[in-house]
């Protein structure tokens, strides 16, 4: 496990100690004095403030394998609520158990557990087991100051982190739909992406793509943001007519690349058209374009 947080009361830390994997169960009760209970199974729910979004079916089936060999070794947290049973800790065990043929589960239960403390724990368990990806922390953050009016401040002493972490984990909630989805498959760093939100950038996808299909580092990602400043101006120095906006966009799709177009304000029969290239994958491309012309 990491460090202790800072902030963190007794509760939520012995509650996360008693998450660890290797913890065997040798008493009736936890070191909250919680007792140990067998729940059915079909009585318990999904923790409404879960974070986590994507659970792999494979984790999930090794999982079940190893509870039918072994047994639970660790069991699960939950709250009564509603005549119900929440998750509190233990979504995957819980999976696997099911997967596993359980038709009960070894349970530890709070009888009394507000809204606030459950979502911060279950955020809070999971950054330190590092199971979330950036856009799932994203949306737990902004999930906490949502539902209970956290300042960016308070949000930060809660979880034990700076204030920056927060602000600039939150801002990759303004990134497209597509983008938020590369970022948790993976294929995108969360420090490349946050370079996508320059103002000077117009379309973040496209930038992205280029990102992943050129593997760039986030330096790389970063001077992307720098050329199309470079080419805003250039665009605004030169406007291009608007009757040739259409050739100019079949170019840009024909090379997959910027391309610019400069004429002369008053004789718009001349002028150059610019076909730029970044790196050698963007001039072989090019190359291989009008080979096959």
């Amino acid at each position: 496990m990491g460090k202790q947080l800072s902030g963190l009361g007794r509760g939520l830390g012995t509650i996360i100690r008693d998450h660890d994997i290797h913890e065997t169960i040798t008493q009736g009760e936890n070191k909250q004095g919680l007792q140990l209970q067998q729940i059915d199974l079909n009585l318990i729910d999904p923790n409404p403030f879960q974070p986590r979004k994507v659970f792999s079916k494979e984790e999930i089936r090794e999982l079940a394998q190893t509870i039918k060999e072994h047994g639970l070794i660790q069991p699960i947290t939950v709250r009564k609520h509603d005549g119900r049973y929440q998750i509190v800790s233990g979504e995957r065990r819980t999976r696997a158990s099911r997967e596993a043929g359980l038709t009960q589960i070894a349970t530890y239960v709070h009888e009394l557990l507000s809204d606030r403390n459950m979502s911060e724990w279950a955020l809070i368990e999971n950054i330190q087991r590092v199971d979330l990806n950036p856009i799932e922390i994203a949306e737990s953050y902004q999930q906490l100051i949502n539902i209970h009016d956290y300042t960016h401040e308070k949000l930060a002493q809660s979880v034990g982190k700076s204030r920056s972490v927060i602000t600039n984990a939150l801002r990759l909630l303004k990134l497209p739909e597509k983008v938020k989805t590369w970022i948790q498959e993976g294929k995108l760093s969360a420090s490349a992406a946050r370079a996508l939100l320059s103002p000077e950038i117009s379309n973040p996808e496209a930038a992205a793509k280029k990102i992943i299909e050129q593997e760039l580092n986030v330096r790389e990602a970063e001077n992307i943001s720098k050329k199309h400043k470079e080419s805003k101006a250039v665009k605004e120095t030169h406007s291009v007519n608007p009757q040739f906006k259409e050739f100019v966009d079949k170019l840009r799709e024909f090379f997959g690349i910027e391309v610019k177009l400069q004429h002369s304000a008053k004789d718009a029969s001349k002028g150059t058209i610019m076909i730029p290239y970044y790196s050698m994958e963007d001039l072989n491309r090019i190359y291989q374009r009008l080979e096959n012309l």
